[in-house]
């Protein structure tokens, strides 16, 4: 398989609410399109069982280079920060992610949103995620 199926992307813009998981907009209403964006990407999740489950994935406004998924790309240092993405070797569930709306926040398999403690280091409100201490 070469990405989520139809019935996990489903899940995974379902629990978001049709929404960018960072910049919250409606993805179809603000952005010719949208992307499933991989936490652990692609190319760092060889052997990981749950590659193209919810717990690893995000919709992002935007391509890999526009809106939301370029800026993820263009700043990992940042995105690492705040879970947008996951170092190789480390498991997507057990990693939190930072949401404008909710907090930091783990994933599950079965597509929830479940309130975390924000990682060592990180404040539990953040009013900007585009200012972090490395950008």
């Amino acid at each position: 398989m070469n990405g989520p199926n139809t019935e996990i992307r489903r899940t995974v813009l379902r629990r978001d609410g049709w929404k960018c998981a960072i910049c919250n907009r409606e993805i179809d209403s603000h952005w010719s399109g949208y992307s499933i964006h991989h936490r652990l990407m692609r190319s760092h999740g060889h052997g990981h069982d749950n590659l193209h489950e919810p717990e690893n994935l995000l919709p992002l406004c935007g391509s890999g280079t526009t809106g939301c998924h370029g800026w993820v790309h263009a700043h990992p240092a940042r995105a690492y920060q705040l879970g947008y993405l996951v170092h190789m070797g480390k498991n997507p569930a057990t990693q939190p992610v930072y949401y404008q709306r909710h907090g930091w926040q783990r994933l599950t398999q079965q597509g929830e949103l479940l309130p975390a403690d924000p990682p060592e280091g990180q404040d539990g409100y953040i009013p900007d995620i585009r200012k972090g201490n490395h950008e």
